[in-house]
């Protein structure tokens, strides 16, 4: 204890030198735990589900359209449940979106339509009430509904009381019978589970007998002592049998397949690189931190020599000296690692929506015993490290250990050493970092020139999701007709129409589709396309240009000629070279009769340009609209305006409100808001590694500060027998400017090394640019060098104004 309180002493005497380290320390250890917490929420920690690691999950992709997860129809899903024994269950999964009425406003509901044995086979418990089981199946159960954690403490507030009472959706009353365990929720945002009898689709004949009616997700648990390579290949062998029972379904150009994957991996899978490449990112800072520290310490050090030599004189030994100095770095780090941790708790909310953009299991992030850990580990080696960094002084006669203390000139070149080399490790550092984020910077400036095929400015969107409630088709798309007509009348509108989707979002809706008098060639894959509606003001109003033909009319309904307009991927994909104005497509495949989608031929009368609904970087996708008055159901408003359109809402609402009171009003965002949402993503690991790179060039630049300045004061003997023999200021500032300069240059060279081997790593996160692109590489070179200087400036300034006599009195 005696030796915790000197060292304690000992730094209070030294207010400057403690808080730069603190600070210092804080900002290594709270951007590394942050991301240690990220990281082990997220890829390292184990599953809450019992007996996790046992889960697989089941994907069915199809290789000519490119779509790697078209999901599993129940007929398949009957094929693997009955021909499995590797599987221990295999359970379904279905996503739908329901109004839910009851317990105040209406609120629009993810919900999962699961059998009976989901929640075994998933290994989840329940909070509260009960979870399904096998007399939930059946069209002869009764609909039942089983809330998901995170919705029962956002929509009820953990309220237990819920459970048995009802609430109304899709027509049915439906009670309440259970709370399950927080668990991450996929392949979907999921907000209640129902059973299939609440969604009398999935009970009907089409559902059941329909091969190609694919809308289920499947998850499987492999049964004792089943290897994961085991199950894979019993599945390739129960498609193999699947594809000789049914090679009218599975046709060889369309190269289904099937594949068995962790769920803990399938979960994680879209934020492995990018997490760990981040969490290289904060221990690089780290790395930096303790460098600067590890410096400062040094400098420290040297001029604690007299202070050492004189306690080894007097009988202290090497290891209670070392003691002496670990119980103040212990001190110093505990410190620093107790403010990183506040930061770290404090940056928790913005990493948990960070981590969203990339994995389900971001909501499992905390700060809990194993970070806590983790940071104390960090902070006693960096403790260590600091310990053995300052030399000691040797045992021997006082006055001889005084001598060799006092020749500051040339009792420190280890030390010189030492610090130089970490200052150029710092600059190498800041460089890989910079460019990390220059490049992530020049990704997102090219992806915001991409042209997303649609005019943003001035655009409001909102969707009503419809209810029939006893109400026809026909007067569903009356009553959103009328919408749209009191919309286009309102001040300062422009134009307002009615789709089945708002630009730049996508349905995933895919169907096959043909075109009259063109069949396939041999091997050639079916095309298909996404089903869309729109009115006939709904491509001016996004701004989709009209590229041939004519937009939809008001003549064009329910009993006109069956009309279309493609989009140009469509077009060139179908009528390659030539127009497709008058030509004839209908869709197709036994899909149609289970959703009641007419397979009539219909005539396309115009084609639009293509939009970037998947995101700037993706492939436009093959789109056909039909006319709303056709086909309409939902209501996706688009409302182009001549001011800012977001004052139009408080107008609009009020307008769906004297139609139906109970209408619910969802996603009301201008279209720069929904465009911006496609790179969001992208926009946080700009940032994240800017933040990053700003701070590690932040301690370089004090790093080199601190050695130069350091080097002056060891140095101002020297300095003043320079400036006594003729030597002027500016050649004493070119001298020390001429040093910081090559510790700058050797850093540089390194460090843009560094950053074309490292930059191959995120080649994937990159849209339009190299990873050794030469702009970027060439600014960060220019602003690290910028920093450089002025970094070397203040200790060369210094040194300039050095009074000989008064170094050589001193000296």
């Amino acid at each position: 204890m005696s030796t915790i309180r000197q060292a304690f002493r000992a730094l209070v005497r030294t207010p400057g030198f403690t808080l730069a380290v603190i600070l210092t320390l804080a900002l290594g250890m709270g951007a590394n735990t942050a991301f240690f917490s990220v990281v082990r929420g997220t890829l390292l920690r184990p599953l809450p589900n019992r007996a996790g690691d046992q889960l697989v999950y089941l994907r069915q992709a199809s290789g000519a359209s490119g779509e790697d997860n078209i999901g599993f129809s129940v007929p398949e899903v009957l094929d693997l449940r009955g021909g499995s024994t590797t599987l221990q269950g295999v359970a379904e999964y279905s996503s739908l979106q329901f109004t839910m009425h009851g317990h105040d406003d209406p609120v629009r509901i993810n919900a999962g339509i699961v059998t009976g044995n989901y929640f075994d086979v998933m290994g989840l418990a329940r909070v509260a009430g009960r979870l399904f089981d096998a007399r939930d199946d059946g069209p002869a159960a009764a609909p039942v509904m089983v809330l998901t954690h995170d919705f029962w403490m956002r929509r009820f507030g953990g309220d237990t009381g819920v459970v048995g009472t009802s609430v109304r959706v899709n027509g049915r009353t439906v009670p309440v019978v259970g709370i399950v365990q927080p668990a991450p929720r996929f392949p979907g945002s999921t907000d209640v589970y129902v059973n299939m009898v609440t969604s009398p689709h999935h009970l009907s004949a089409t559902m059941v007998h329909g091969r190609t009616h694919r809308m289920t997700e499947v998850f499987a648990r492999l049964a004792p002592g089943v290897t994961l390579e085991q199950a894979r290949a019993e599945v390739k062998r129960i498609e193999g049998v699947m594809h000789a029972d049914h090679p009218d379904v599975y046709q060889e150009a369309s190269r289904y397949a099937l594949s068995v994957t962790p769920l803990r991996t399938s979960l994680t899978e879209n934020a492995r690189v990018t997490l760990w490449l981040l969490m290289g990112a904060s221990t690089i800072v780290l790395l930096i931190a303790v460098a600067n520290v590890a410096n400062l310490t040094l400098i420290r050090g040297v001029r604690r020599e007299r202070e050492m030599t004189v306690r080894t004189a007097l009988g202290a030994g090497t290891g209670r000296l070392r003691r002496f100095l670990l119980a103040e770095n212990l001190t110093l780090a505990l410190a620093g690692g107790v403010a990183g941790l506040a930061l770290a708790f404090a940056a928790r909310g913005l990493l948990v929506s960070f981590a969203q953009q990339f994995t389900p299991r971001a909501d499992e992030i905390a700060l809990d015993g194993a970070v806590l850990a983790f940071t104390l580990g960090v902070a006693f080696l960096a403790a260590i490290a600091l310990s053995f960094a300052p030399r000691l002084g040797h045992e021997g006669s006082l006055a001889a250990s005084l001598a060799a203390a006092g020749r500051r000139g040339t009792s420190s070149r280890h030390g010189h050493g030492m610090q130089r080399a970490l200052v150029v490790a710092q600059v190498a550092i800041s460089v890989v970092l910079l460019a990390g984020a220059g490049l992530f910077l020049r990704t997102l400036l090219n992806l915001g020139a991409v042209d997303p095929g649609v005019r943003i400015e001035n655009v409001l969107t909102l969707e009503l999701p419809i209810e029939a409630n006893g109400r026809t088709q026909d007067q569903i798309i009356g009553m959103l007709e009328q919408i749209r007509g009191e919309a286009a009348a309102l001040p300062g509108v422009i134009e307002a129409g009615i789709g089945s989707i708002v630009p730049l979002r996508s349905t995933g809706f895919m169907l096959d589709v043909a075109a009259d008098g063109r069949p396939l060639a041999p091997g050639e894959p079916q095309p298909r396309a996404e089903f869309r509606t729109a009115s006939p003001e709904y491509f001016r109003a996004a701004g989709i240009s009209l590229l041939e033909g004519r937009e939809f009319q008001a003549t064009d309904r329910r009993d006109a000629a069956r009309v279309v307009v493609l989009n140009r991927a469509l077009a060139d994909r179908l009528f390659p070279n030539e127009s497709p104005i008058g030509k004839r497509v209908a869709w197709t495949g036994e899909v149609l009769r289970f959703i009641g989608l007419s397979g009539d031929w219909r005539t396309v009368v115009g084609v639009v340009g293509n939009t970037r609904d998947d995101g700037p970087e993706a492939q436009p996708a093959p789109i056909m609209f039909q006319p709303f008055a056709q086909e309409g159901f939902n209501g996706a408003f688009v409302i182009r305006a001549t001011g800012d359109p977001a004052s139009l809402g408080p107008s609009l609402l009020r307008i769906v409100r004297r139609h139906d009171a109970q209408q619910l009003v969802e996603n009301v965002l201008t279209l720069e808001q929904v465009r911006d949402t496609r790179v969001a993503p992208r926009r946080l690991n700009a940032l994240v590694i800017t933040l990053f790179g700003a701070l590690a060039v932040l301690i370089a630049a004090v790093g080199i500060t601190a050695v130069l300045a350091f080097s002056v004061s060891s140095r101002v003997g020297e300095i003043g027998v320079r400036m006594s023999l003729g030597a002027d200021s500016g050649s004493v500032q070119r001298m020390v400017l001429g040093e910081g300069g090559v510790l700058i240059a050797l850093g540089l060279a390194m460090g843009v090394t560094g950053s074309v081997m490292a930059a191959r790593l995120v080649t994937g996160l990159l849209f339009q640019v190299a990873p050794w692109d030469p702009v970027t590489l060439g600014g960060v070179v220019l602003l690290m060098t910028a920093v450089g200087v002025v970094a070397c400036w203040i200790p060369a300034v210094r040194a300039g104004r050095v009074e000989p006599a008064v170094a050589l009195r001193a000296d």
